[in-house]
């Protein structure tokens, strides 16, 4: 603020000091005025014109010089004064801005003195809720004592009774272990008894399975050996095919072995064989299938087999 003053009244004692030379310049060397030259006494009785001309126009530049000095003079006061008037403008400027600046810190300062003594209104009543929980503490702390207090007095009497109960437990417990091993040891006698049975049993049905497998095999090789057979004695041979065709047939037959259905999977390369393989199965039927249904639906109810009578 010192500094903008500082300025200020330098400006204006400027402007004083250029206002004051400007009328004095004014009032004492007027450019509309010429002096006229003091009349000098002449001697001579015949003045030479030649001579007085030059001195008239002499007199006149040196007219023409000061008046435009003077003027001059004026205009540099004028912009003087002009940037005197400019400056005290920017000066005062500055002296708003500044001014406006200070209201602005001021009530920014107003706002952070009004937040911190909510903060601290805040603060307090934050420090009285925590003094009021503090106290509830306190107080709950001593009933929770009391409690615990009353609820061990309890524990010391339960546990004098569980004690007692627990020797009478232990003694039932005894007895009933004594009775539980007896019991699991028979069960264990009863149950190796029974593992063994299941064992021979098992091993019996093995057996039989095996045997059943061994049967089912056999009635399967004789089966397909007598299909076999009875499909090439039931071929005709094509007069166009050459030896040593072969093709795979699929055949879907009924339980009493009458063909439903017969088709090539996979040709011989020669449509007329293929065509009688066909017809050699058809002209089979019945095939001879075995007579064990699980036998035959496991393995002759749709079977392939390679077609090769040579």
């Amino acid at each position: 603020m010192g500094k903008h003053a500082y300025y200020f009244a330098w400006s204006i004692a400027l402007h004083l000091a250029l206002l004051l030379l400007f009328f004095l310049g004014a009032s004492t060397r007027n450019p509309n005025r010429v002096q006229k030259p003091e009349p000098e006494i002449i001697e001579a009785s015949v003045l030479d014109e030649d001579k007085i001309e030059q001195e008239v126009a002499k007199l006149k530049q040196q007219a023409q010089a000061k008046q435009k000095r003077l003027q001059a003079e004026k205009e540099n006061a004028q912009k003087l004064l002009q940037q005197a008037r400019r400056q005290r403008e920017l000066e005062e400027q500055k002296i708003r801005k500044l001014a406006q600046q200070r209201k602005q810190e001021a009530e920014q300062l107003a706002q952070k003195r009004a937040q911190l003594k909510r903060q601290q209104e805040q603060e307090a009543a934050r420090l009285a809720a925590l003094e009021k929980q503090r106290a509830e503490a306190e107080k709950k702390l001593a009933q929770q004592r009391k409690a615990e207090q009353q609820a061990r007095l309890k524990r010391e009497q339960a546990e004098k009774k569980r004690k007692a109960e627990e020797q009478a437990r232990k003694k039932a417990e005894q007895a009933r272990k004594a009775e539980l091993a007896r019991k699991k040891a028979e069960q264990a006698r009863k149950a190796e008894q029974a593992r063994k049975a299941a064992e021979l049993a098992r091993q019996k049905a093995a057996e039989e399975a095996k045997l059943q497998a061994q049967a089912a095999r056999n009635m399967t090789i004789r089966a397909s050996r007598a299909i076999q057979q009875k499909v090439n004695n039931s071929w005709i041979r094509p007069m166009t095919s050459r030896k040593g065709l072969r093709c795979t047939v699929r055949v879907t037959l009924l339980p009493s072995g009458d063909v439903m259905d017969v088709r090539v999977v996979k040709s011989s390369g020669d449509t007329v064989f293929d065509r009688s393989a066909e017809n050699a199965v058809r002209k089979a039927s019945p095939l001879p299938v075995p007579k064990d249904r699980s036998v035959f639906n496991k393995n002759f109810r749709t079977f392939t087999f390679v077609f090769n009578p040579e």
